[in-house]
């Protein structure tokens, strides 16, 4: 479910640190960052895409100058919440999903790791930047080699997944273990269905059970 979300999902919250000794002395002066933040979480929306579906990591096209990439450059974590919102005008009195008709029944996960640059042979052989306009047509304004900022695509290296399914009593809530994140099939991505998503014809129709 959680590898469903990433693939039909495209954009999330980026959570770094900002640093507590700013390793460029004049950065902080110029952002006008207040001291008291130093060491304090910042969660920012970020455009994402699942350009390399065998390997969970998601792509992310990261602009030098924003605030997450600067602080993880500075030394800070960085992970990646996602939620799912069923894309459906019906969901509020939809009958298929077996919870209050409520945001807080759906699940979200944060993915943990690290940044890692995509080389240009992976850029050309896996169409990154085709698989990402994609999902982001806008972000032609700000594709590498633009005039206003320095971007360069990169990969979030999962290394951690934590999961929340929703209500604690009827979804799992907790650390999915990394091999199984890993090894989830575009198969098994495809006949997954996630709740409030309508059921894939001639199944059992019983595939919210499996989500309880």
């Amino acid at each position: 479910m959680a590898r469903r979300i990433l693939h039909h999902s495209s954009i999330g919250n980026l959570v770094t640190s900002f640093p507590i000794h700013d390793s460029d002395e004049g950065s902080s002066t110029l952002e006008n960052r207040p001291a008291e933040v130093e060491g304090s979480p910042i969660g920012l929306m970020e455009y994402y895409a699942d350009c390399e579906p065998k390997t969970g990591n998601p792509t992310l096209l990261a602009i030098n100058i924003a605030t997450p990439y600067k602080n993880y450059g500075a030394g800070s974590n960085i992970s990646l919440s996602i939620r799912w919102w069923p894309k459906t005008e019906n969901f509020y009195s939809s009958t298929d999903i077996p919870t209050p008709h409520t945001p807080a029944a759906l699940p979200r996960f944060s993915l943990h790791g690290r940044l890692e640059p995509i080389s240009k042979a992976d850029l050309a052989t896996k169409l990154i930047p085709a698989c990402f306009l994609k999902a982001h047509p806008d972000s032609v304004l700000w594709q590498p080699g633009n005039d206003i900022h320095e971007s360069d695509y990169v990969r979030l290296v999962v290394e951690h997944v934590y999961w929340f399914g929703g209500f604690g009593d009827r979804a799992q809530i907790g650390w999915l273990p990394l091999e199984e994140w890993q090894s989830v099939t575009m198969e098994e991505i495809d006949e997954c269905r996630l709740p409030g998503e309508e059921k894939k014809r001639g199944g059992s129709g019983g595939w919210w059970r499996e989500w309880l």
